[in-house]
């Protein structure tokens, strides 16, 4: 009997992945995938290991996470190993005994007291974390809470170069709470991460720790730029030289923050030096803006649950309100998409003036119309017209592999096979052992009829993922006709 496909893989108690591992415990579960506490059967190490649940494209973060492997930092989760073992794709990290700093965090700051000098201690390790991940030159891209571990006295950062596929974009950002909140403005909503958005991050960090709040509750606040409180009107007692770094970490042009964290550490160690003992008090009776579930994240949740049609009318009464603005438009045209209204979709998406969306989110949100534009042409199978969308983000983010795998394909339905394999082999190079590249070269190369080629990477894919069941017919198929066999 065959055993599942690793995109089927469900991890348990006491269950053997290979000869390597064998999981123990469960952790945690995040959009991502899972957490677990195993045995490195061939170390004998205790260990953690995430599990992407979306197996076939988990692989994407060999990309990113490769720069960390055998890296080591005291604030920053080791990665000592990335790969598949039996089809399964698994992500080895060092396990921490501790727990998310969100476990000690409620809606009005630290459950516990704490004091300002703790507080700085904390945030200072942060700064060093993100700084190392920095040098790799790799954003983290959802700096939050809840993806910082602390025993007490330790703060280390996890989830860090996880690609983001805007195929999930919307439930991710609702997924574990408090991403939108968290989220620079120039990226929200959006594909893109820049290295400044996490210093914008670090802010909202800062903000929350002495204040007990965040300066944007709900993603409409934030893509409003609706004003919030300076930290000094919650709380007095917060140094006026504290209040200057979190007030420039926030700044909602990137341009005007700082720009690198080394910068952030200088004026930050002036602070530090000078120590504070006393505990943090949050003013309570601060008045507190209505924090109810505006529209978009009404719509996202709807998404979440698939009822795109009552995300469709939530969005008819919004824009019957007023509000006319290019998200309601965009979100409207991804409904129209996800219910098979594909005309009435491109239609809407032709009625959005990008020039009136406030400048530091253009670009993005671009990004995002492009993204949908190219998903309608495909099912449409105007592929010519696909493949000039794609090129057009490519150019613009060049170093984005999900825009690049989508040229590909693009190339491929356009019967422009050699572009296509250009691409998938220019990220083979780089990343090789990616499954859905490795496998998407197989049938590029059998679309050629090149079958020595086709019958390599089928062969790679075998290895890869031993449990691929239309794969090991299609080399079947090749030893049947061709008189090869070999995997």
């Amino acid at each position: 009997m065959r055993k599942k496909k690793a995109v089927n893989f469900r991890p348990q108690v006491d269950m053997n992945i290979g000869d390597k591992y064998l999981l123990k415990e469960f952790i945690d579960e995040g959009s991502f995938g899972y957490v677990w506490r195993a045995v490195n059967l061939e170390s004998k190490e205790i260990v953690a290991l995430k599990i992407p649940k979306d197996q076939e494209r988990g692989d994407n973060t060999l990309s990113e996470g490769k720069e960390f492997i055998g890296n080591h930092h005291p604030n920053v989760i080791t990665i000592y190993w990335m790969g598949r073992v039996d089809g399964v794709f698994l992500i080895e990290m060092e396990y921490f005994n501790g727990h998310k700093l969100s476990d000690e965090l409620c809606e009005t700051g630290f459950m516990s007291p704490r004091t300002f000098e703790e507080i700085y201690s904390m945030f200072f390790q942060i700064l060093d974390g993100i700084e190392y991940i920095h040098s790799k030159n790799i954003c983290h891209g959802d700096i939050k809470p809840q993806n910082i571990l602390t025993n007490g006295t330790t703060v280390k950062i996890t989830d860090f170069g996880t690609s983001k596929l805007i195929e999930d974009l919307f439930i991710k950002t609702i997924d574990g709470g408090g991403t939108w909140a968290y989220m620079a403005p120039e990226v929200a909503g959006s594909n893109r991460r820049y290295l400044n958005s996490d210093i914008y991050g670090l802010g909202v960090l800062l903000y929350k720790f002495l204040t007990g709040r965040t300066p944007h509750e709900t993603a409409n606040q934030l893509i409003n730029n609706m004003p919030y409180p300076r930290p000094r009107e919650i709380n007095d007692n917060i140094p006026e030289s504290v209040e200057k770094i979190i007030m420039k970490l926030l700044k909602r042009n990137p341009e005007e923050r700082y720009q690198n964290v080394k910068d952030i550490k200088r004026d930050f160690e002036e602070v530090f030096k000078n120590g504070n003992y006393d505990i943090i008090s949050y003013d309570e009776n601060f008045e507190v803006r209505n924090k109810g579930t505006d529209w978009i994240e009404k719509v996202i949740q709807c998404y979440k649950n698939k009822k795109f049609d009552k995300a469709e009318l939530l969005l008819k009464t919004e824009y019957e309100n007023g509000n006319k603005s290019a998200d309601v438009l965009y979100h409207t045209a991804y409904t129209y998409f996800q219910q098979r209204r594909y005309f009435d979709s491109i239609d809407m998406l032709k009625s959005i003036d990008i020039e009136k969306v406030e400048e530091i989110r253009r670009e993005a949100l671009e990004d995002n119309l492009l993204y949908l534009k190219g998903k309608l042409f495909f099912e449409l199978k105007r592929y010519e017209e696909a493949v000039k969308v794609y090129e057009k983000l490519v150019s613009r983010n060049p170093d984005d592999l999900n825009y690049r795998y989508r040229l590909a394909c693009a190339y491929g339905l356009n019967s422009e096979q050699e572009n296509a394999i250009d691409i998938l082999e220019e990220i083979n190079k780089k990343t090789p052992g990616m499954l859905y590249i490795v496998k998407k070269l197989g049938h590029a190369y059998d679309q050629k009829k090149d079958f020595k080629k086709a019958r390599a990477y089928f062969n790679y894919a075998m290895r890869l993922d031993p449990n691929d069941e239309l794969i090991r017919d299609r080399l079947e198929e090749y030893g049947k006709y061709l008189g090869y066999l070999r995997y």
